[in-house]
């Protein structure tokens, strides 16, 4: 199932292997190297080389970082994921606000260094219809963060370590988005529903690339 895009061309920009949707808001540029923060062992998992979203203004919204490469897990965290390799906790990489930022319902984000682990949302009475998909990533403070890379998290472990990202009662959400049959290079379009989606090459263990799509500004419709 694809994600239908309104109509907007596509340009590359002058640094190479970076592409973006053009339109008078978000933009893209590389980053060429990690947070000073991040230490061994979660250095060697992460691709040093990273993007900047920059907004209408010129500055930084917010930078990612994801994993060099990642393991099919063989059983989806949901029925309905949309990303059946991943489960449940599993460590995606990071997210960088430098002044601060929102997540997918409004809410706001501090300015800090983010682990970004994926879940889904429960399909119970209280989330059905709450985003496009099921799945999402959950952001956790980086000195917070202890798990390691591939563990294995239910979704109140999750909620709980994302609540130390927001200081309050509720987690922190970035929401996921259909991915592209496939991307070499990072790519950022906007949908018919004003969501900014960013979309990034995930190495596979088992080899080649797939599609991560991450909606990096933009909020729940209601």
């Amino acid at each position: 199932m694809m994600l239908r895009f309104g109509s907007i061309g596509l340009l590359l920009l002058t640094l190479p292997g970076v592409q973006t949707a053009q339109a008078e808001d978000f933009s893209l540029e590389a980053v060429e190297s990690l947070p000073e923060a991040v230490a061994e062992p979660l250095k060697s998992i992460l691709n040093p080389a990273g993007v900047r979203v920059l907004n209408g203004q010129g500055n930084t919204w917010c930078e990612i970082w994801v994993r060099r490469e990642i393991a099919d897990s063989g059983q989806p965290a949901s029925p309905e994921a949309v990303y059946p390799g991943l489960h449940s906790g599993v460590l995606l990489g990071l997210m960088r606000f430098p002044e601060g930022g929102t997540d997918f319902r409004g809410l706001p984000v501090g300015k800090g260094t983010y682990t970004m682990r994926y879940g889904v949302i429960p399909q119970d009475g209280n989330h059905v219809g709450a985003a496009p998909i099921v799945d999402f990533v959950l952001l956790i403070p980086l000195s917070e963060d202890t798990q390691a890379p591939e563990a294995r998290l239910s979704s109140e472990e999750l909620v709980e370590l994302s609540k130390k990202a927001s200081g309050t009662h509720h987690p922190t959400v970035i929401n996921l988005a259909f991915p592209p049959d496939s991307v070499e290079r990072p790519l950022l379009e906007k949908d018919d529903s004003d969501h900014w989606i960013l979309s990034l090459p995930l190495g596979q263990e088992s080899g080649g690339q797939s599609p991560l799509s991450i909606i990096v500004h933009g909020q729940a419709a209601g």
